[in-house]
């Protein structure tokens, strides 16, 4: 086991694929819900978004912007989301910069009134503004009640404060979010000194181990977590769990989807929010015939947990 894990850190990269499976493994043999194991100190109520909201709109006109994510957001509440992710920076690559900025203004301020004002509107520019860039769309956002931005640039010590700077002398609530690509050696020193408020390292490349350690060393700092997971439909659920068992969890990231084979009848999603089940382990199972399938197939198909 030492091979495999650097405890209490997380796991080496033999062990990762491993992890999850031993935490499951050992809460179904003590007869506990995963999170229960983990320490429940979070809510069993946790909330998602849709983070389904691409940049769709290339070859649109503003009217016809506006209507492809009207129906976007639609088609999200019509699947049981209230909250939503947009992707913008346009202006970076595939528009003229001022141009892209204001698209991306116009699609927020639309999914913003599409959403309704409860809902919690999030921003992604997956690195791809400036600094002034990044300001600017705040400002033309300000009135939508931007919840997060999230890698508005490169991590960068002197950027990601004069942003937070920023943020706070204009009385904007806004969260930056970062962590979820490639973060510096540097990057939780951006967050111990509270320039980056939420921490979205990889669920799946860094494991529930590391993160549960991790987890710890953040709320010491005022700071949250909201691990990235994308691609994946099983892992929403060992993250609801990991949410569960933490006070300084803020928003699991999922899309509409579905999963043939994937056993969750104790679990419930209602109001937006994944309701966390009593049952042992992780609460979901695969279908037998599935796992059949994924053993024996040879044609292409795989089975990943």
């Amino acid at each position: 086991m030492k091979d495999l894990f650097q405890l209490p850190e997380g796991s080496n990269e033999e062990g990762l694929p491993i992890d999850l499976v031993l935490w499951d493994l050992v809460a179904r043999l003590m007869d506990l819900p995963l999170y229960r194991l983990l320490g429940p100190r979070g809510s069993r109520r946790v909330e998602l978004y849709d983070g389904s909201i691409y940049i769709d709109d290339l070859d649109a006109s503003d009217a016809e912007a506006r209507q492809i994510f009207r129906d976007e957001v639609a088609s999200g509440q019509e699947h049981g989301y209230c909250n939503f992710k947009i992707k913008v920076g346009r202006g970076a690559r595939w528009m003229p910069a001022a141009e892209g900025l204001a698209r991306d203004a116009l699609v927020v301020q639309t999914v913003r009134e599409a959403a309704g004002p409860d809902a919690k509107i999030l921003i992604d520019a997956n690195m791809g503004n400036t600094l002034n860039t990044a300001q600017q769309l705040l400002v033309e956002c300000a009135d939508a009640g931007v919840h997060w931005f999230e890698e508005p640039f490169a991590e960068d010590p002197a950027l990601n404060q004069a942003l937070k700077l920023f943020l706070l002398e204009n009385e904007y609530d806004t969260l930056v979010a970062d962590g979820e690509f490639a973060p510096p050696p540097y990057f939780f020193r951006l967050v111990e000194e509270s320039w980056i408020d939420v921490v979205q390292h990889d669920f799946h490349a860094l494991g529930l181990t590391w993160w549960r350690a991790t987890s710890a060393q953040l709320e010491q700092w005022g700071a949250r977590c909201a691990p990235h997971t994308w691609g994946s439909y099983i892992e929403r659920y060992a993250h609801a769990h990991f949410a569960a068992s933490v006070p300084n969890y803020e928003l699991l990231e999922a899309a509409p989807a579905d999963m043939p084979g994937l056993v969750v009848d104790d679990w419930r999603f209602e109001d937006g929010c994944l309701l966390v089940p009593d049952s042992p382990g992780t609460g979901f199972d695969v279908e037998s015939a599935i796992w059949k399938q994924g053993l024996e197939d040879r044609g292409g198909f795989s089975l990943c947990l």
